[in-house]
């Protein structure tokens, strides 16, 4: 290894001198392992100790497999954690035809109007229907956020001042009116 390996290899990528011997005895280069050339299976299958490759796997976020045909299936049996339901789910998956939709066709006629689409809230109410608020103060309260009457009801009067440089009377005013304004409304 050359002296710039060296200081490139940083804490998270150092590997163990222990189970890099280990490595080294079943013919596995380490620094292979470090870019992800050989998956948790190889390592099992190279000889090396599950709870070395286990390790490994972990600190470099090796693949499980490269292997693919059945992969799934076996993956399914063999990996603990998994409830019934997933292992049916993998069982299943493993049919070609498991993600096929049947064709559906739209439905001939809209179940909603379209003149009017379906509104789960109420419209904001303008900040202009808020008396004492013209449109030149509704557009600075819009530069803090404010933008409806109902926001403008929640504020805290004198923080808003602050940012917007206003008289924190006027902005105490614009939120009782709103306030009012809102309970007339509803």
């Amino acid at each position: 290894m050359s002296n710039d390996a060296a200081v490139e290899r940083t804490d998270e990528s150092r590997i163990e001198d222990r189970i890099r011997d280990s490595l080294e005895r079943a013919d596995i280069d380490p620094d292979r392992v470090a870019e992800k050339a050989y998956s948790f299976r190889m390592l099992l299958e190279a000889g090396l100790d599950e709870s070395d490759a286990e390790t490994l796997r972990r600190r470099f976020s090796l693949p499980w497999s490269f292997e693919t045909d059945g992969d799934l299936d076996r993956r399914s049996t063999t990996v603990r954690g998994l409830g019934d339901a997933e292992r049916e789910w993998v069982v299943a998956s493993a049919d070609e035809d498991w993600q096929a939709f049947e064709n559906v066709s739209p439905p001939d006629e809209p179940t909603e109007s379209a003149d009017e689409p379906e509104r789960p809230y109420p419209h904001p109410t303008p900040l202009e229907r808020v008396t004492g608020v013209g449109p030149d103060d509704a557009d600075r309260l819009a530069t803090a956020g404010i933008t409806s009457a109902e926001r403008l009801a929640t504020i805290r009067a004198a923080e808003v001042a602050e940012v917007l440089e206003l008289n924190v009377l006027h902005v105490r005013t614009w939120r009782h009116n709103a306030r009012e304004l809102l309970e007339e409304t509803s």
